[in-house]
């Protein structure tokens, strides 16, 4: 048996050592969805549908939409003829529709949730990637262009979700966005600028780019989540693994932590104050002990899942994995926040 392949099934028996249970460590796993059918690629976002139970997560490379139970995390079904190299999804409850950020068409989809069949068309420009939803206005912000479109800048694109169009755009000087944060007090937009090494800062009342941080700590930044009551960003560095907290409206860093290579998801649990920190190198949760001081409290092997969601209102984190060389076959690992 392969070495990685017993580590699996090890670990869907024994989700963490003694020794992290001694600790008394907050996440467990709870079940491993196998999807033999995924032959490889990155997984890139996840959408939830809490009335509906359903949990979406697409896969950019294989093209196609997985279904899953909410709760049980069982594979309900799989969608390849709709989208061809989706990125990030919406679900918006009152529609019953997801938007999908489509690279592969170079738009914005909206689906019926239920049939997952084209509703409507959003033209965009090339490689939409990183999307925000502001449900205070009811827009649907977008990072495209760039190196996809061959240009040395980027766009944040505002979509209404009402009328299906774009209503906006704001010009970023970064070849590469990779993820936005939404703070709804401040009316600000971050985007992480990896290509750049900063952060771009967008106001939303005036539709313009306010300001980018730069610091000699930001390296190869992606993934990004926010405590904004005490004024935290926390970006994940790469090259190496780091987190980085920023003070959210000068962009001074105020501390940072070794974590694992290759972030692609970071999630602020504000009510327990937790990071769950997900990389090529597994999940790492780390605990918020004030705006400047934090902690590593337990590391899981998630077989190179880098893609995931937390929901407070169930305690469930969702990592979705790949085939690749840390696992024989794609899965997706539902695992439970104490």
């Amino acid at each position: 048996m392969k070495p990685h392949l017993f580590a699996a099934i090890l670990a869907f028996c024994l989700p963490f050592s003694p020794a992290w249970a001694a600790g008394n460590q907050p996440v467990r796993l709870v079940s491993t969805t196998p999807l033999p059918e995924i032959s490889g690629g990155d997984f890139d976002h996840f959408a939830v549908d809490l009335k509906g139970n359903r949990l979406y997560v697409v896969a950019e490379t294989y093209g196609s939409i997985e279904v899953f139970d909410l709760r049980s995390g069982k594979h309900l079904r799989s969608v390849r003829d709709v989208v061809k190299s989706p990125r990030k999804i919406l679900y918006l409850t009152d529609k019953n529709q997801l938007f999908v950020a489509d690279a592969g068409s170079s738009a914005c989809l909206v689906l019926n949730a239920d049939t997952l069949q084209t509703v409507a068309t959003i033209p965009l420009e090339a490689g939409p990637d990183a999307g925000v939803y502001d449900p205070r206005t009811r827009t649907f912000y977008v990072g495209n262009g760039g190196r996809a479109a061959h240009k040395e800048s980027s766009y944040v694109t505002a979509i209404s979700v009402d009328e299906k169009r774009v209503v906006n755009r704001v010009e970023v000087p970064a070849a590469t966005l990779k993820t936005l944060v939404l703070d709804e007090g401040t009316r600000k937009l971050y985007a992480t600028m990896r290509d750049k090494n900063q952060v771009a800062v967008i106001d939303l009342q005036t539709n313009k780019l306010e300001t980018t941080f730069s610091d000699p700590s930001l390296h190869t930044d992606s993934a990004m989540a926010a405590d904004f009551a005490h004024h935290r960003l926390f970006v994940g560095n790469r090259k190496p693994g780091q987190l980085l907290v920023l003070d959210s409206q000068t962009g001074k860093p105020a501390t940072a932590l070794p974590i694992g290579e290759t972030s692609d998801d970071i999630t602020y649990d504000a009510s327990k104050r937790l990071l769950y920190i997900t990389s090529d190198d597994g999940l790492d949760v780390v605990r918020e002990l004030s705006p400047d001081r934090y902690e590593a409290v337990q590391h899981i092997d998630t077989f190179g899942g880098k893609t995931s969601v937390y929901l407070p209102s169930l305690k469930r984190l969702y990592v979705v994995h790949t085939k690749g060389p840390r696992a024989d076959v794609a899965g997706l690992q539902m695992f439970s926040v104490e």
